[in-house]
């Protein structure tokens, strides 16, 4: 006996209501009845993803959290940590996190102006693409018109510059292959040697349960698409410019499971849960 089924579309709608775990990257739709047949030959796409820009580009999760620098005092040169807690930073807000690391440590000195004084600088080099480092040389002893800060660390025997010190995870974020930079006995200004990334995410995959694709070993792959020119905290919309169907696995089904993950297919974290995310189900006219 032959079923006819008729051609039809439908549209469900996945917001924060439908996230299932605390990373908030995975939702689940519960059909109605919570026991749907799909027929062979059905499709499915994204009409419409609206996800609120909050994936931390610096996390302890993907260890790129930490930096040291070297401080001379007298003649024994110390190695100070870092550690940023997870956020999302540009090579802007990690220098003043480094700042602020130096106030609360006694790494600067305050000029005949008020205005401090710092010997390791991270900035921009748009010219070039890639972050600056600048390098100056720690004074033996007070300079005149400076003042000294109740906390200061203390000076070097010979006047050297602090050192960068550079490892693999956080190589990516600011450009500078694994090593240690500066330890000069002059002003140094460096550009970092490699690309910076900035973030380790900057595409996304959204997967689905439904999804049959019996020539990729990723399956279950439903749509990617990029960040772009979106900034944190803002949206990351996606609209694709026509309707990107895929096969759909025929079954019986009581929900359907979607996730993010990132352009490497590793798992990604949504601070905030707020999503929109628009998915057209197509039953075509299918016999069996």
């Amino acid at each position: 006996m032959s079923v006819l089924y008729n051609k039809m579309s439908n549209t469900i709608v996945i917001n924060s209501s439908n996230v299932i775990n605390s990373d908030n990257n995975t939702f689940t739709y519960k059909l109605i009845g919570g026991n749907f047949k799909i027929p062979a030959g059905s499709r499915i796409c994204i009409s419409s993803v609206q996800i609120p820009y909050s994936i931390f580009n610096i996390t302890e999760r993907y260890g790129n959290n930490k930096f040291s620098f070297n401080w001379t005092i007298g003649a024994v040169t110390n190695t100070y940590v870092v550690t940023l807690p997870d956020g999302f930073y540009d090579v802007t807000t990690i220098n003043q996190f480094l700042e602020l690391f130096c106030i609360n440590n006694g790494f600067y000195l305050v000029d005949g102006s008020g205005n401090n004084v710092y010997y390791l600088v991270l900035a921009y080099n748009v010219t070039y693409y890639s972050v600056q480092s600048l390098f100056f040389l720690v004074p033996t002893s007070l300079p005149a018109g400076f003042v000294q800060p109740a906390n200061f660390a203390g000076y070097p025997t010979v006047s050297r510059t602090p050192g960068l010190i550079v490892v693999d995870n956080f190589s990516s974020i600011i450009g500078y292959s694994p090593g240690t930079y500066g330890n000069s006995l002059t002003n140094l200004s460096l550009n970092s040697n490699l690309t910076p990334i900035g973030s380790p995410v900057n595409s996304l995959i959204l997967k689905c349960n439904l999804v049959d694709n019996s020539i990729s070993a990723q399956s279950d792959i439903l749509d990617s698409f990029t960040i772009g020119k979106a900034i944190f905290g803002s949206n990351i919309d996606y609209t694709p410019a026509f309707q990107k169907f895929v096969k759909i696995k025929a079954g019986t089904y009581s929900d359907l499971v979607f996730q993010f993950v990132d352009q490497n297919l590793n798992n990604v974290v949504f601070k905030d849960p707020n999503v929109l995310i628009t998915i057209l189900l197509d039953f075509q006219n299918v016999k069996t």
